[in-house]
């Protein structure tokens, strides 16, 4: 049964929808798409869509709300009208098939192609003067802050809008870049839904049923008190009045919230963010009528930054770790290496693009079957100590090998023996293991990649350029 949302209503009044169903939208092919809104109270409303001419027919009840079910065919760039009626017609325009993301999470997912002050995004102009060519393969819907504690609102506002130069420079880059990326792959359009809010943490995006569920109520009300943001309410705000519009799957660039990186003595949630993260997608999909648990789901990790005001603190790669974990828990998951993308100064790196860009990539292998490369991050998968003292360490995700080729450095890696102290090390690769020694440590007993917040140049990648994902061989949590 879809539920029907309370809107303000007048009994003069003609059809009124939610701003998320409106003129230059694009619906989700192939699928029986959701209409809901408001009419005169018990009344017939008739929708009439171009694509197969069919008048559809539903009841308002005393309320005057209404909802109804219609089927959309394959996607294409064939412009199309929906006509509402309860005895005053509303016609919408320009409505495109193909698919929906929908795209969430803090101000990285929120910071928009142009940028925010002082903090520009590579390439930024190129992409906005070029905008207008890109006006029926992408439209956008930027859900406007709002935010509400206790109860779920019934609407938002917003608007969809073609690609354009200024509506490209406001918005989202990583959402923009995964969608005009996509769309050089499929022959239909893309649609992008995005909600963002600098700062949240990832229990303001999920109802309190769902927390519940998963931490105790002495943990919800310490959440209270760690950001003005409180746990449900950007769910409440921004996601419950979106949740009925069909999508195919969610795009997530957030953690850093979560990670605490505002006190090094507060290491924030990597205990159980991994959890909560697998149970806001659980929500989201039932929500989005996935009962199956299946939707696609990409996020990103979380770029190098000096976190806790250090450079060489491991605060960022213990996230990661959870981050990691999440993989596991979450089906149809997967997460976008940033390992060579941060900046140390800035928590808004400027290299959005290759952000958008590999959860693209991740996109066309894992949900749309592209084959010929390989998207998801080399990790860590073994490793082997050996008599001369060398490490070989077994990497996954690398079909092809690793870069760079066997006789330039690997750098970032870290051996440690039974003192537990780090020395840099060296490292080769061949195929896809690389070999690490360090004349400090004749008996390695741990190794580290990337294990800092900021490691300077990493280097270590699969051959389609995706970087390897910080790990470590030891679970030595205070050893920096």
């Amino acid at each position: 049964m879809i539920v029907a949302f309370v809107m303000s209503f007048t009994a003069s009044a003609k059809v009124t929808l939610p701003k998320v169903l409106g003129s230059n939208m694009v619906l989700q092919q192939q699928s029986d798409v959701n209409l809901w809104g408001t009419a005169k109270a018990d009344k017939k409303v008739t929708v009439t869509v171009s694509w197969n001419k069919k008048k559809l027919q539903t009841r308002s009840d005393k309320d005057g709300k209404w909802a109804i079910q219609v089927a959309t065919p394959k996607g294409s760039f064939t412009k199309h009208t929906i006509t509402i009626s309860d005895g005053e017609k509303l016609t919408l325009e320009n409505i495109l098939i193909g698919d929906v993301w929908v795209c969430v999470g803090q101000s990285n997912m929120e910071m928009p192609v142009q940028g925010y002050m002082h903090q520009p995004i590579e390439n930024s102009m190129t992409f906005i003067r070029r905008g207008s060519a890109m006006k029926d393969k992408i439209r956008m819907f930027t859900v406007k802050k709002a935010r509400s504690y206790d109860k779920e609102l019934d609407d938002c506002v917003g608007e969809w809008r073609e690609a354009a130069p200024q509506s490209v420079a406001e918005t989202s880059a990583v959402a923009y870049f995964f969608a005009h990326e996509l769309s050089h792959e499929v022959d239909y359009p893309i649609g992008l839904i995005t909600a963002g809010w600098g700062g949240s943490r990832v229990e303001t995006w999920m109802p309190l049923s769902a927390l519940r569920e998963i931490v105790t109520e002495e943990q919800i009300k310490h959440k209270h008190t760690l950001h003005p943001l409180t746990p449900s309410e950007l769910y409440c705000g921004m996601i419950a009045p979106i949740r009925n519009y069909k999508a195919k799957g969610f795009l997530w660039y957030q953690g850093e919230a979560n990670l605490g990186y505002q006190s090094i003595d507060y290491l924030g949630d990597i205990d159980h963010y991994d959890i909560m993260l697998a149970r806001m997608v659980k929500q989201w999909r039932e929500d989005w009528g996935d009962k199956e648990n299946k939707m696609p789901f990409y996020y990103v990790m979380i770029p190098p930054y000096f976190y806790c005001n250090s450079y060489t603190d491991t605060t960022l790669p213990l996230f990661v770790e959870c981050q990691e974990r999440a993989m596991e828990i979450i089906p149809n998951s997967g997460m976008a290496s940033t390992t060579d993308l941060g900046e140390a100064t800035c928590l808004h790196p400027s290299k959005k693009f290759e952000i958008g860009e590999r959860l693209a990539a991740l996109a066309m292998a894992q949900t749309y079957g592209r084959k010929g490369f390989e998207a998801k991050a080399p990790q860590y998968e073994s490793h082997e100590v050996k008599d001369d003292g060398k490490v070989k360490i077994k990497i996954k995700n690398a079909p092809m090998g690793l870069a760079p080729w066997s006789n330039v450095p690997v750098k970032c890696f870290e051996l440690a023996g039974e003192d537990r102290k780090f020395y840099p090390a060296e490292a080769r690769v061949w195929g896809s293991i690389v070999t690490v020694w360090c004349k400090e440590v004749p008996k390695p007993i741990a190794v580290r990649y990337a294990f800092h917040n900021v490691c300077g140049e990493v280097n270590l990648k699969n051959l389609f350029g995706v970087p390897v994902i910080p790990f470590r061989t030891d679970r030595w949590n205070d050893v920096k």
